[in-house]
């Protein structure tokens, strides 16, 4: 508690009533400003110290160069004009209050669909002219990291050792993801290097933008939450990754979120076979669901339920990735690609 009325007072909130905790790092604070007053206080672990800055330098930048057709919290500043709180054993970053909530996206319309693709799309176009030294009042923010920089670091021969000794330790659970991974493993590797796009400049992107960080309050787009996890990459793979396997389960809606983001910013249609391997492969490298399947089957059946029936999406769909996307770009083309 002493930690919040630290964090209150640095900001000038006259908070009423106790903090209430809303999920794992975000906290609630109502300051009775208006009749649902409040603000988002959230904490971050010492050694999140630089995604605590990247997200304050992002929300900032977007604050400053708004855009209707984008939502992103309203950044608040502390009385001494910082971004971010910090103290002795805490880190904070303070956002106005928005009520609303989160929904699978199986529940999505077809007109939030086209708000999301063109948010996308207005982000990126804000994010073009981001410069991470100028949004804080520190100087000690961090450059991005960048896509390129994780897809080289991949051991790929690593992780295939991981995949295999995990096999052999439980193949009757572990059996189809494994397998599936490893296909997905050999198969987008190694172009997500060798056709990785040289001249792009790699400016920052959401980097989580799902429906978990979309916050549904009544009014279109919806806003977008967490921007902690950026890092700088070609806009198309996040446009790909983002979608996940919509375009195989729904393409009737994932062509309205492309659409919509091709009219705010139009993607380089070349780009898109790369951008397909280098998001294809993400699902190929996720130990952690492994890991925790050996140690906690049950805390962890769930998960690995889960990612077993998305590499089994895209195993083999490649060609048909490539084609919808080829299809939704093609000037003129109002067909709903299947």
């Amino acid at each position: 508690m002493a930690n919040f009325d630290a964090i209150c007072a640095a900001y000038g909130i006259a908070h009423d009533g106790a903090p209430r905790q809303v999920s794992e790092r975000v906290w609630y604070v109502n300051d009775g400003r208006d009749g649902h007053g409040g603000v988002a206080v959230k904490l971050y672990a010492d050694e999140h110290v630089a995604r605590a800055q990247k997200e304050a330098a992002v929300l900032a930048h977007l604050q400053a160069h708004g855009d209707a057709r984008f939502r992103v919290q309203s950044l608040q500043r502390t009385l001494a004009g910082e971004a971010l709180f910090v103290g002795h054993d805490v880190r904070a970053l303070v956002t106005r209050w928005v009520p609303g909530q989160t929904r699978t996206y199986d529940t999505f319309t077809s007109r939030e669909w086209e708000a999301l693709g063109a948010s996308l799309g207005a982000l990126h176009v804000s994010l073009d002219t981001f410069d991470t030294f100028d949004m804080l009042d520190t100087s000690s923010l961090p450059a991005f990291d960048t896509l390129h920089a994780r897809l080289a670091a991949i051991d790929a021969d690593g992780v295939r050792r991981g995949l295999t000794e995990a096999l052999g330790r439980d193949r009757a659970n572990l059996h189809d993801y494994v397998e599936t991974s490893l296909r997905l493993l050999d198969a987008h590797y190694p172009g997500s290097l060798a056709a990785f796009p040289a001249d792009d400049p790699q400016h920052p992107i959401h980097n989580d933008y799902n429906q978990f960080n979309y916050l549904f309050d009544g009014t279109l787009p919806p806003l977008i939450l967490d921007w902690e996890a950026a890092i700088g990459a070609p806009r198309e793979y996040e446009l790909v990754r983002c979608l996940n396997h919509l375009p195989l389960e729904a393409p009737h809606h994932a062509a309205t979120f492309v659409r919509a983001y091709a009219r705010v910013r139009a993607p380089r249609p070349e780009n898109i076979a790369w951008a397909i391997d280098a998001a294809c492969l993400q699902h190929a490298l996720k130990l952690w669901i492994v890991q925790g399947w050996l140690n906690d089957p049950v805390r962890f059946a769930a998960h690995l339920r889960g990612a077993t029936t998305m590499v089994a999406a895209f195993d083999g769909a490649r060609e048909r990735l490539i084609d919808f996307y080829s299809r939704c770009l093609e000037p003129g083309d109002g067909r709903t690609p299947t």
